[in-house]
């Protein structure tokens, strides 16, 4: 059985969230053959109504995400990691679950996020958990599934 995983903004500048992204970037890397940042800058979040969430098991860092506004009622989910131990147990929906939370916490109306083709587990658990697909809206590469979720229509949403 697998402890209680917890998942709060943290410093994206941290010694594990830095750890968190290498291993992403690697990963990514080597299933798209490049440098698998996706565009990512640790600066993109470091600007208000955005965060960086760590999810823990006993306090060990095993998977990450992070909200980069778009414009003022749109945010992005990028940098969507868990360790490989620790896939398919409720890591990247616990993630998922406090990027909902924070962006209704920062008045945001949507959520968008890309992902790879190469990774169709990713895409199925976006669905699974309420996005849906879209046209690609960054980037020029064509390789590309968009996902948007409406989060006026989130169950308990302060408004």
């Amino acid at each position: 059985m697998i402890s209680k995983i917890t998942a709060a903004p943290e410093d994206v500048r941290s010694r594990d969230s830095e750890q968190l992204i290498r291993e992403l970037s690697t990963e990514l890397g080597v299933i798209y053959d490049s440098d698998g940042s996706a565009g990512f800058n640790p600066s993109d979040i470091e600007v208000p109504r955005a965060a960086f969430v760590v999810a823990r098991i006993e306090g060990h860092p095993v998977g990450c995400g992070a909200l980069r506004p778009l414009d003022d009622t749109t945010v992005e989910v990028k940098r969507m990691y868990t360790r490989s131990d620790y896939r398919r147990k409720g890591v990247a929906q616990a993630i998922l679950a406090e990027i909902d939370r924070l962006a209704i916490e920062f008045g945001y109306s949507n959520i968008k996020l890309q992902t790879g083709p190469k990774q169709p587990e990713a895409a199925a658990l976006y669905e699974r958990v309420g996005y849906h697909r879209i046209p690609i809206f960054s980037g020029n590469w064509d390789l590309v599934l968009a996902y948007l979720k409406d989060l006026t229509l989130v169950p308990g949403k302060p408004y």
